[in-house]
């Protein structure tokens, strides 16, 4: 039996491309703002952390920001900004996913919320077809770097942790993974990927 059967997939910036100065420049243009100023007020605070898990709803998320930003958008052109995020898909990442599926099993795990879900689920739905499941932080109820994020992925895997990867662009979420016994490579670039893939033996 080969030593890995699943890898867990980070989506941004690991298989889709993000960036998050693209928000405030929408935001930026519909409000007549500078865009920096509005990164500048920005926080991934604790508020934030509860949009991701679930724990706040969209219309109060929203309220939130606004007041804190000073900023008074409709809800469509604040959500439009908000979903302004996603670029293009990571060149390479397509081939490799239909690759991987034939040998392993490709899970998705990513911090997200219900406004983005919207969004990255149309957008890209068909790459996401090459994923078993994704694990949304905001509908599981836990966001990576926490341990329950993992174990939840993990009690659906029905794998020992060792016997999975986890590729993923924050070192803390690597960390964690690793603390509880899953493989994690940091990921840098998509060349990168294809290296740490061979050195482990799954290319």
């Amino acid at each position: 039996m080969k030593k890995y059967q699943a890898i867990i997939f980070d989506l941004g910036n690991v298989v889709i491309n993000i960036s998050f100065d693209k928000i405030f420049e929408y935001w930026a243009k519909m409000s007549g703002r500078d865009a920096n100023e509005l990164k500048q007020k920005f926080e991934f605070d604790e508020m934030y952390q509860q949009f991701e898990r679930g724990e706040v709803k969209s219309f109060t998320y929203r309220k939130y920001i606004s007041e804190k930003l000073e900023l008074y958008l409709s809800d469509d052109e604040f959500d439009n900004g908000w979903n302004n995020i996603y670029l293009n898909v990571a060149p390479g990442i397509v081939r490799l996913l239909r690759d991987l599926k034939f040998w392993f099993r490709l899970i998705a795990l990513t911090n997200t919320n219900e406004i983005h879900i919207q969004k990255w689920k149309l957008k890209y739905a068909s790459l996401l077809s090459n994923f078993e499941k994704v694990f949304c932080s905001s509908e599981i109820g836990a966001r990576k770097p926490e341990k329950k994020a993992y174990e939840i992925v993990l009690q659906y895997l029905k794998l020992e942790p060792n016997s999975v990867v986890l590729l993923d662009d924050s070192s803390k979420n690597v960390n964690t993974a690793s603390d509880i016994g899953i493989k994690g490579v940091l990921v840098k670039s998509h060349n990168q990927i294809i290296d740490e893939l061979k050195k482990l033996g799954i290319l």
